[in-house]
């Protein structure tokens, strides 16, 4: 019975022993394991500023090509010029929005006009963009992008009727019109003629705008006449026609 216990005394002490050997052996795996996490860790860091830096020192490195200038030949005042009728249409397009959302509004419900002044404030939009499009085209938006247009304000946002609404809508037309003549003359004076820009003002944008001064005096004439005849109704009416 003695050497029974004693055995038994033994195999635990044993048994104790080679828990201790092994918690202090998987203890050393784990913290190797530990060491080794925090090594790649490290490297991974290394690795990653490495390329950091290389990438900015690309980066720096891309510097502007050097080329020559000479086909960039528009000059001071015409590219001004141009300016300011990019804002002329940007302005214009605001204003048109402006008479769209007035007689979209319930207490107006004019559809005829309200689509016929969203599809103008489209259009003069599209005037403005294919401008800059030009000045892209002729280098001239290398620089100085951010101020090419200000957001304007819409000074008027009511009508009385749809007559007062087409008058200023003519009015609208006429101003820009003339601040195309205008800019046509400044880029075809000496020195420098620039006939293509000149050609391209002439023949596409003065064209549709003699146009839509003849079609708005036609509109604006047309509803006058109706409305002497039939009051609002004769406005009503001709809303539809739009």
């Amino acid at each position: 019975m003695v050497k029974l216990i004693a055995s038994l005394l033994l195999l635990a002490v044993v048994a104790q022993a080679y828990g201790d050997f092994k918690s202090k052996q998987e203890s050393k795996s784990f913290v190797r394991e530990l060491q080794r996490e925090r090594e790649e860790h490290q490297l991974k860091e290394k690795q990653n500023l490495s390329h950091e830096g290389q990438d900015q020192e690309c980066k720096g490195s891309l510097a502007v090509p050097e080329i020559t200038k000479d086909w960039v030949d528009m000059k001071d005042a015409c590219i001004k010029g141009m300016r300011n009728q990019i804002q002329e249409e940007i302005n214009a397009s605001y204003q048109y929005l402006a008479m769209g959302a007035y007689f979209s509004r319930d207490t107006v419900n004019r559809p005829g006009f309200a689509e016929h002044f969203f599809k103008a404030a489209k259009e003069e939009r599209e005037h403005g963009s294919k401008l800059v499009e030009y000045l892209s085209m002729r280098g001239q938006l290398t620089e100085g992008v951010s101020d090419l247009i200000n957001v304007p304000t819409v000074a008027k946002q009511e009508w009385t009727d749809g007559a007062a609404a087409l008058s200023d809508a003519l009015d609208l037309e006429i101003k820009v019109t003339k601040s195309i003549r205008k800019l046509i003359q400044t880029c075809e004076n000496k020195p420098y003629n620039h006939y293509h820009l000149v050609d391209y003002l002439t023949g596409v944008y003065l064209e549709e705008q003699l146009h839509g001064q003849r079609e708005l005096a036609g509109k604006l004439t047309t509803l006058k006449k109706m409305m002497d005849t039939n009051g609002e109704l004769g406005e009503f009416l001709f809303d539809k026609t739009l």
